[in-house]
């Protein structure tokens, strides 16, 4: 069973539960008149010790499988990929593609666009802004590592990263045109998914 399965079959038995449990009397009076109306908004997995953002958009439970499959990965394949010390919270999961060509890793976090792009800009050899599906977002690779892209989207609460591995198989690096090839396609499925700002 996989971690979204796991996790969709707890959401559901602490709804029956907390369902079941509304319908009983004390002293002659619901317990729905005693308690508060439960919201439609989902508790992040994980809430770190920082005064960030709670990270509202999950990979793991927020991308459905067809958009896993569109975007030619293997939903089978999926793996949790959180990362979650008290300062800060990235909650994601990893996929491959059937021909276990590519890697990918989806990560929500809550730490800020800015920081992502002041980090990058620093750090990274090649980041360009590009934007995806309207969303500002940046493309980064370093030519000094070999067969790795990725492409971070800001969110209300931070940003999204799909970091991607090519394995070519043959023990060679990919030539560097192909080392980006398509990312920006994946991007465009995923983010259909994630909340639109205001």
């Amino acid at each position: 069973m996989t971690h979204r399965s796991t996790l969709g079959i707890l959401i559901a038995l602490a709804t029956l539960v907390s369902t079941a449990c509304s319908t009983a009397t004390v002293d002659g009076q619901s317990n729905s008149e005693m308690t508060p109306v439960l919201t439609t908004a989902r508790v992040p997995r994980h809430i770190d010790q920082s005064d960030r953002p709670q990270v509202t958009f999950d990979p793991c439970l927020d991308i459905p499988d067809s958009a896993i499959i569109e975007a030619g990965y293997d939903v089978a394949s999926e793996e949790n990929a959180d990362f979650t010390p008290d300062e800060y919270t990235f909650l994601g999961c990893t996929y491959d593609t059937p021909q276990r060509l590519y890697g990918l890793n989806v990560l929500s976090g809550n730490i800020s666009f800015e920081e992502e792009r002041q980090k990058v800009q620093t750090t990274q050899k090649s980041t360009r802004p590009i934007e995806i599906n309207g969303r500002p977002a940046l493309l980064e690779f370093d030519s000094a590592k070999p067969d790795v892209c990725a492409v971070s989207m800001e969110t209300s609460s931070g940003f999204v990263i799909l970091d991607r591995n090519l394995f070519k198989g043959t023990g060679a690096h990919a030539p560097e045109s192909e080392w980006c090839a398509g990312l920006e396609d994946t991007a465009r499925i995923f983010e259909r998914y994630i909340p639109k700002e205001g």
